[in-house]
């Protein structure tokens, strides 16, 4: 008998209790549809496991596959010349490049090894910088040594172009240091300053506006 006709029908997803002979006919009714049951989940385990097999070998084909797809890249085909005019394309035009592992030129060498390689060796990526503001007081100093050497970097792959920097500290800077240490990085490439905007305390930027004309003879914005 299927259980769609069974005389208890009425009594599904209610309260109602079964007497005892009531209970040995329900056993009864559930023992051919059980086995079935039995059947099927054996059926579908089967199943399953075969299917996870071909999973497994889809995924071990797929990866060489794909990894050999990237090879066809045309990307990977694009001149050197005009892959660094791509780069340099993706820099800001309405502001200095930020200091962003998200946004050019940062982001350009974490793509992978041949960008990396690339946007470290064009000079003309790493021309004009924006450096912010560093709590001084309330960042730990690993953090702020990591900036230090990423501004350092970033002024030494910029070769010998001329610079465009901004820096805005309005008064983060501790006054135990004897000397911003920011701006401390910038002294070595002040031949090279081509246009500087600086914001702050003027005791904070003294040796950059202690500098010379011999000390500065590209600048043309201050």
């Amino acid at each position: 008998m299927s259980l769609d006709n069974s005389p208890f029908v009425d009594r599904l997803n209610t309260n109602y209790v079964p007497s005892d002979p009531e209970v040995l006919e329900i056993r009864a009714l559930l023992a051919e549809p059980e086995i079935q049951l039995a059947r099927i989940d054996a059926q579908i385990e089967k199943m399953e496991t075969a299917l996870a097999q071909l999973k497994e070998q889809r995924a071990s084909l797929k990866r060489p596959i794909d990894a050999h797809k990237v090879l066809l890249s045309p990307i990977r085909r694009i001149p050197h010349d005009v892959l660094v005019e791509i780069f340099l394309a993706c820099l800001p035009s309405k502001h200095h490049a930020l200091i962003d592992p998200t946004q050019a030129p940062m982001l350009l060498g974490r793509v992978c090894r041949h960008w990396s390689r690339v946007a470290y060796s064009t000079p003309m990526l790493w021309r004009s910088m924006h450096i912010p503001p560093p709590s001084y007081l309330h960042t730990p100093p690993n953090i702020l040594l990591r900036l230090e050497k990423i501004v350092e970097d970033w002024l030494e792959r910029s070769g010998t172009c001329a610079l465009a920097l901004s820096i805005f500290d309005p008064g983060n800077f501790s006054h135990n240091l004897e000397r911003h240490p920011l701006v401390s990085r910038l002294l070595p490439f002040s031949r090279r300053l081509r246009h500087l905007a600086i914001t702050g305390d003027v005791a904070f930027f003294r040796p950059l506006l202690c500098l010379g004309s011999e000390d500065l003879p590209l600048l043309k914005e201050y």
